[in-house]
């Protein structure tokens, strides 16, 4: 495998990991809050970041290359409204999969068909996440920040994470 696409999937493992933390902050103050629906979702979605770093662990040793684990970097943040961490979430979505896309365009130019392959799923995914995303800030808006009891209980409801 190539230097530069080892340490940039190696690096991955890291943002997957810092993304379940930043999800975990998001979790934090709808909780904080009393909005379940919503705590319940980010929760969800902090548990798939785990197991997208998962993923690119064994992608690595399945390519026989060592994982070099590096401290996630994350301190909590301070919110001033529900609309403001629905955007961090689509900001953070789009973020990665600038990342995935950088990560698919190097191997891409390196002939690196198992890494390109194993990115495959990622770009889907990354497509479903950013859709969701803006999917949430929509039906923020729709409400106009007012009926967040029942968007609540649809985030409740959702199986976005299944």
């Amino acid at each position: 495998m190539e230097k530069e696409i080892y340490q940039l999937l190696n690096d991955q493992i890291n943002k997957e990991f810092q993304s379940a933390y930043i999800y975990l902050d998001f979790y934090n103050f709808f909780e904080e809050r009393s909005l379940h629906g919503f705590s319940k979702w980010y929760k969800d979605q902090a548990n798939e970041e785990i197991n997208h770093g998962w993923r690119f662990i064994n992608f690595l040793h399945d390519m026989d290359q060592k994982v070099n684990l590096t401290p996630v970097e994350h301190s909590s943040q301070k919110y001033a409204s529900v609309k403001e961490v629905i955007q961090g979430g689509l900001k953070h979505e789009q973020y990665i999969s600038g990342c995935i896309r950088k990560i698919y365009q190097l191997a891409q130019a390196k002939n690196d068909f198992e890494t390109q392959t194993f990115l495959n799923y990622f770009i889907t995914e990354q497509i479903e996440e950013e859709v969701n995303a803006r999917n949430l800030l929509a039906k923020y808006d729709l409400v106009d920040g007012k009926d967040l009891l029942a968007l609540d209980q649809l985030m409740d409801q959702s199986n976005d994470h299944k």
